[in-house]
């Protein structure tokens, strides 16, 4: 495959990251705004610009009268394609599958076209996947993006461990997917994707950890834009950190793990275990909510404070001072988050010095998983889409 510009691959990559960083935050704007806003030249700017236009990437828009964008010539904003959908977007869940095909634009909000619930094994997954691929429409992707719980290799496309979905460590979605879309297909673990999501989403670009509190906890830190990667294929397992005192058998294999006590699963077990009800006595997330709706019990203040052990351990490590946190903690009454939000504030060290921020959002997973189609297939050195 041929370059798109004569510019060494290093330094094109760098100014397509940071045109394309830009339009994420923005929505809109003028080539000479974006020229300002990376430090670049406008020739340069316009040479991206050109070649991003030229592979659908990036679209021209004009404001008419009430500041209402239209597509055409000659205008004068620019902003991620939105007329066609270029990816495929798969969020694997524990309970639900979802899929949607969406542009390079990405939604603020998650909106998904197709989903079901996901069986029990690959063969019944791919059944089912193949089954929606006929509704969604999109014959050419650029990219199939799945979002998938678990330590996941994403360089290999590999499910190492999930332990609330086993039979994916024995798939090869990869595989199962070029056989209902022949295109390239990219893996991102469900908390890294969920902090892709967050990237322009918010008007700050602070460095952030992402916490997810929902079948099982997990998290994901972002430096400079980037996700954090180490050497391992794994990062943010922050919920298979053992607790003192919990002897609760994970998934994982392991014993007292944080995500055994703070998952959805873990509190409504420690809800029954506190009312003495026997492990078959049926209680849902709802009943964890009305537990905490007056004055939050002793074992809820115990998983909050082995959270907040957990999280302010990772802002001390890494000096961040944001963290970002979604899920079913989201869906608790304000005085449990409070709780929740203050005990990670005074454990962290930074708050001697000045504020941490802890904030509850939406999850993005669709969001995300567009922005790692843009990084991994439109960005690349040697980057070569369809059209």
């Amino acid at each position: 495959m041929q370059p798109v510009s004569a510019v060494p691959a290093n330094l094109r990559l760098a100014n397509q990251t940071a045109l394309l960083g830009q339009l994420l935050g923005r929505k809109a704007a003028s080539r000479a705004e974006l020229a300002k806003a990376t430090g670049m030249s406008k020739p340069t700017t316009g040479k991206i610009i050109d070649d991003l236009m030229h592979a659908g990437v990036v679209e021209e828009i004009k404001l008419m009268d009430g500041g209402r964008p239209s597509v055409g010539r000659p205008g004068k904003q620019l902003r991620l394609a939105t007329n066609r959908s270029r990816f495929v977007t798969v969020d694997l869940g524990v309970e639900l599958t979802r899929i949607s095909g969406l542009p390079p634009s990405p939604p603020d909000q998650d909106r998904w076209e197709i989903q079901f619930k996901t069986p029990t094994t690959a063969d019944a997954w791919q059944e089912k996947v193949a089954q929606s691929a006929e509704k969604i429409q999109v014959k050419r992707p650029w990219a199939v993006l799945v979002s998938t719980p678990g330590v996941v290799d994403e360089r290999v496309g590999r499910v190492l461990l999930s332990p609330n979905l086993h039979w994916s460590e024995h798939a090869d979605l990869p595989w199962i997917l070029r056989q209902i879309w022949s295109a390239p297909v990219g893996l991102v673990q469900e908390v890294r994707a969920l902090a892709l999501g967050e990237l322009g989403a918010r008007p700050d670009g602070d460095d952030f950890i992402m916490i997810d509190i929902s079948d099982g906890v997990g998290g994901a830190l972002m430096l400079g834009g980037r996700i954090y990667q180490g050497a391992l294929p794994m990062s943010g397992e922050i919920g298979h950190t053992p607790i003192p005192g919990n002897n609760r058998m994970c998934g994982c294999g392991g014993r007292g793990c944080l995500e055994t006590l703070a998952s959805q699963r873990g509190l409504i077990q420690s809800l029954r275990e506190a009312k003495g009800h026997p492990p078959t006595h049926a209680l849902t997330f709802t009943d964890v909510v009305k537990a905490a709706e007056r004055e939050l019990p002793p074992w809820m203040k115990a998983t909050f404070d082995a959270i907040a052990t957990c999280v302010s351990a990772a802002l001390n490590l890494y000096g961040v001072r944001r963290v970002v946190m979604v899920g079913r903690i989201a869906e608790l009454p304000v005085p449990a988050t409070d709780y929740l939000i203050g005990v990670i504030q005074r454990a962290s060290m930074w708050s001697r010095f000045d504020a941490v921020a802890v904030t509850l959002a939406p999850k993005r997973v669709a969001r995300g998983l567009v922005i790692a189609g843009i990084h991994r297939f439109v960005m690349p050195a040697d980057w070569s889409v369809r059209h």
